[in-house]
């Protein structure tokens, strides 16, 4: 029944598709394209791309791409910081498709570039916007996308200490363990703040099977709820993340 209605659901779609009809859902685009020249996490290339096949001389297009799991717009698996936790392959596809909420830090942020979203951050959202549904995908807009794709104003590096805004160990705790997020987004390099040598977040949320996306984009364009978070990224088999696209849907 259930593949049945699956095929319903897909056939119905083609007719409407058939019979001109406009979609109704409104779709963000939350990443951003991968270049080679973006941001990565140490200075050194993250990406390369060479053609292996052109119009002019072979009438068709194609190209071999070379990336780390962890470069532009990416999906961080448990298994980057968690021994036994799922690898990027291995997460849920149900935990991937969530209703989403956005944490608007950016007002704070812009003032401390170093800040860190507290416990007391995410219970005033939930005090203004209600409780983050257990399950769902919890955005954080800091606004530090706006320096994408200068590394130095992005990574903010100075004397080799980082500065750019993420989540305390509390509000990674209520988050990940008390809410029981399926995923974290921010738009910032890391769900780390910059200075961090010790990356407790990461450590707090990986342990909880709690997949983030970093280097994510236009968060502050988003209201706190009413919307759907797809997430996409490469299924390598083993890995500890990969890149993604991420989008936030509007609407059926």
């Amino acid at each position: 029944m259930k593949h049945a209605a699956l095929i319903g659901a897909a056939a119905a779609a083609l007719f409407a598709i058939a019979a001109g009809a406009q979609p109704r859902a409104r779709i963000v685009d939350l990443g951003h394209s991968i270049r080679t020249s973006d941001p990565s996490w140490d200075g050194s290339p993250g990406a390369e791309r060479t053609s292996t096949a052109t119009f002019d001389k072979d009438g068709y297009a194609a190209g071999r791409v070379a990336v780390d799991e962890h470069f532009g717009t990416h999906v961080d698996a448990p298994a980057h910081f968690s021994k036994g936790g799922w690898s990027v392959d291995q997460i849920p596809v149900e935990r991937l498709y969530r209703p989403g909420v956005r944490i608007d830090v950016s007002a704070k942020a812009a003032e401390q570039p170093d800040y860190l979203v507290t416990a007391a951050d995410v219970a005033a959202f939930e005090s203004a916007h209600g409780r983050i549904p257990e399950g769902s995908i919890a955005l954080v807009a800091t606004g530090w996308d706006r320096f994408w794709p200068d590394r130095a104003r992005y990574m903010n590096e100075r004397a080799g200490v980082k500065h750019f805004p993420g989540l305390s160990a509390d509000a990674v705790t209520l988050l990940a363990r008390d809410r029981r997020v399926a995923g974290i987004g921010i738009d910032t390099p890391s769900i780390d703040y910059g200075p961090s040598t010790t990356f407790d977040a990461h450590k707090v949320s990986m342990a909880l099977n709690v997949f983030h996306v970093e280097n994510a984009a236009r968060l502050t364009t988003l209201p706190p709820s009413g919307f759907t978070v797809v997430v996409a990224p490469l299924a390598v088999a083993g890995g500890s993340g990969a890149p993604t696209r991420i989008f936030a849907v509007f609407g059926s």
